[in-house]
């Protein structure tokens, strides 16, 4: 294997984007089909989604990362954060394999060894100094996230690869941050963990010891001034290119891939499975 090719996107549960033909219109399953086929003209060999709906009636009840896997031939697993409707009683998630439900999904080329699911605590209720849309008179409910990870075979051994979608406040996103590196460093190395992190680079370097291998502003689609989305690696993945931003028809982030080569692969402990 000369290189890997990894894709970080923040769905935006398949919104379409602001400036696009479409945009103010629901998405549908013919959204869902179009960004597979935009996705899979990237040839992408690991996708790392956030912001995915499975079974919504916002988005016409697609199981949208079932869709985009089935249409360009990959391996799968979504992860809900949240079971159930997102825009009704949200519900405990018992399984994160859920039959219904908002969250992460990680969708491979590469043959899958196991997978594994880590829930990140948040706050809850806090009280922010803006309001964000999900706020109620300056208190808002910082939910519980996910970390979604798959050890992959490749031609020189075992790599972990896993994708999360932290919490808007800072502070506990640097707290799940550490975590996920820390869980997922337990697994067969070397390592790549990525998804919207809602951090810049300046702040993710100075929270985990992980080389940022890709380096694009990604937020806004529309008008990217910053980088919220990240691909990391441990040592043994080594970036063999630069990063490279991808405005697609959804979403209001930028999608973010690089090219990698795998080199040093050594076998490392393993996280208990998860659900």
């Amino acid at each position: 294997m000369s290189s890997l090719r990894l894709l970080t996107l923040n769905l935006q549960h398949c919104l379409p984007a602001r400036g696009s033909g479409d945009a103010g219109r629901a998405p549908d399953a013919a959204r869902v089909a179009a960004l597979a086929q935009e996705v899979g003209a990237l040839a992408p060999d690991v996708v790392l989604l956030q912001e995915v709906d499975r079974r919504q009636a916002r988005s016409g009840g697609v199981d949208q990362a079932a869709v985009l896997a089935e249409t360009m031939g990959m391996r799968y697993r979504f992860a809900a954060s949240v079971a159930g409707s997102v825009t009704g009683v949200r519900l405990p998630v018992r399984r994160s394999d859920t039959a219904r439900g908002y969250g992460v999904a990680l969708l491979t080329r590469l043959p899958v060894t196991t997978w594994h699911v880590r829930h990140l605590r948040g706050s809850g209720l806090r009280r922010r100094p803006s309001a964000p849309w999900h706020s109620v008179r300056g208190w808002t409910w910082d939910p519980t996230r996910v970390l979604l990870a798959a050890v992959l075979r490749t031609e020189t051994g075992p790599l972990t690869v896993a994708v999360t979608h932290l919490s808007t406040a800072p502070d506990v996103a640097r707290r799940q941050l550490v975590r996920s590196v820390t869980s997922v460093g337990a697994l067969p190395g070397p390592h790549v963990l990525g998804g919207d992190l809602n951090l810049d680079p300046a702040a993710v370097a100075t929270t985990v010891d992980l080389d940022l291998l890709a380096h694009a502003p990604t937020f806004t689609n529309a008008r990217p001034r910053t980088q919220l989305d990240h691909l990391l690696g441990s040592a043994g993945v080594v970036p063999a290119g630069p990063g490279t931003a991808h405005h697609l028809s959804v979403s209001d982030h930028a999608g973010l891939s690089v090219d990698v080569r795998l080199v040093g692969l050594e076998k490392g402990a393993r996280m208990s499975a998860g659900q």
